[in-house]
């Protein structure tokens, strides 16, 4: 058995939820995070450090993403387009995949299904390693941006059917599966669906 947080960006990462959000006005906090993995390592500026964030911020893109190993990577990028306080408002299905591709890493972004936004950019990195910590709604660590401790960033709106896969979903697979729940299971009962480390 692996980690079920595995994250190897040469086999890919995807991310997807199901979200409706109270308010993202800055007067409550500046950003609101949805999903913050880290891999331990408190030193920002180690070589070692690893971090996959997904984060809301009162825009005109409102999502933003960061995913580091050490300072490579990107971060706070945004992604996404047509959306706004009003559309985030209503549940919507909202899936990242992340992956490393010839020299960049290529962030895709879907919305109920459909691939919404493309982002390449940052520089390729490989497994993000140590123990990996995940926390919804909140920081799990202080990020290397912000001096925000642990706990901040604290979402308002609701998350449902949360999914973390250890590899990149296809946009047929995204397409064909965010309305349903029919995935057979999680890691530990159905080997069709080892690459499902979260649900």
């Amino acid at each position: 058995r692996e980690s079920n947080l595995k994250c190897d960006l040469s086999e890919g990462v995807t991310v997807e939820f199901w979200l409706q959000t109270g308010s993202i006005a800055s007067a409550i906090t500046e950003r609101q995070v949805i999903f913050d993995l880290w891999n331990g390592i408190t030193d920002t500026t180690s070589e070692e450090y690893g971090r996959i964030t997904i984060e809301l911020k009162d825009t005109s893109s409102p999502f933003l993403v960061t995913v580091l190993s050490g300072t490579t990577g990107y971060t706070r990028q945004s992604i996404g387009s047509g959306l706004d306080q009003n559309t985030l408002s209503d549940w919507g299905h909202y899936a990242f995949s992340f992956a490393t591709g010839s020299s960049l890493i290529s962030t895709k972004f879907y919305q109920n299904g459909t691939l919404n936004d493309t982002l390449n950019t940052g520089a390729n990195i490989g497994e993000i390693l140590n123990p990996l910590e995940a926390r919804l709604g909140a920081l799990i660590h202080r990020p290397a941006v912000s001096a925000a401790p642990a706990g901040s960033g604290k979402l308002s709106g609701s998350l449902d059917d949360f999914r973390f896969w250890k590899t990149r979903r296809t946009s047929k697979e995204i397409g064909r599966y965010w309305f349903t729940s029919n995935l057979g299971g999680g890691t530990n009962t159905d080997a069709a669906n080892l690459d499902l480390g979260v649900y």
